[in-house]
């Protein structure tokens, strides 16, 4: 079977983003109106051009459907698809809106993502001891993604060094974007230097709080 994929089906037209930050001015809902408004602003259409939504959502308090973006962009009973697949949710949002106009079920749809952890009133990623097993602790991300990155070292031959590229290479494209965490530059051997938060993981190869 020749798979054909949907390269030249489906184009982003328009995107947005809200600044990192604490914003503690605005919740979950202003957040998506935010981004949305810019999205349709940088497409050079309004909300009553779309034919459907797919948001990314991972925990509970921040919505558990697609009212989240009925509430507040007023659709009009257009259908809206909430995605949940942990730190993935966003792409696959993204993935699956690509997929329904590539398959010629709408013209134009908006693939979204929002979470609002500050207002939860605790540090570090909450209700991991609701979701979790009762008995035995969760490991934090960069435990998780400690073991596969030692894994995929043993696999595929990569090493620190080629981490800290990546971590250099956000830092680099950073200083550029007004809305990003962290507007400064990196070298290798900052990121090599690093404190180490789990082995092989260092403090620029795992995701900061804002």
């Amino acid at each position: 079977m020749v798979r054909k994929g949907i390269k030249d089906k489906v184009a982003i037209i328009g995107c947005d983003a809200t600044k990192y930050g604490e914003r503690w001015d605005k919740n979950q809902y202003d957040l998506l109106f935010e981004a949305a408004q810019g999205a349709f602003g940088d497409a050079g259409i309004t909300k009553d051009d779309i034919d459907a939504v797919w948001v990314g959502i991972f925990y509970y308090f921040t919505g558990l459907s697609g009212s989240t973006v009925e509430d507040i962009l007023k659709l009009g009973g257009k259908p809206v698809t909430r995605t949940e697949n942990y730190c993935a949710s966003g792409m696959d949002a993204f993935r699956n809106a690509c997929f329904a106009v590539a398959s010629g079920a709408y013209d134009v749809v908006m693939a979204c993502g929002v979470e609002k952890l500050m207002d939860e009133g605790s540090s570090g990623l909450p209700g991991f001891k609701i979701f979790g097993h009762p008995v035995f602790p969760t490991p934090s991300a960069p435990a998780m993604f400690s073991m596969a990155a030692t894994r995929c070292f043993h696999e595929f031959g990569w090493t620190r060094e080629d981490l800290a590229r990546v971590a250099v290479k956000n830092h680099s494209n950073g200083v550029h974007h007004p809305k990003a965490h962290f507007r400064s530059e990196i070298t290798i051997e900052q990121a090599l230097r690093a404190p180490m938060i789990a082995d092989p993981l260092g403090r620029f190869d795992c995701c900061a709080k804002a």
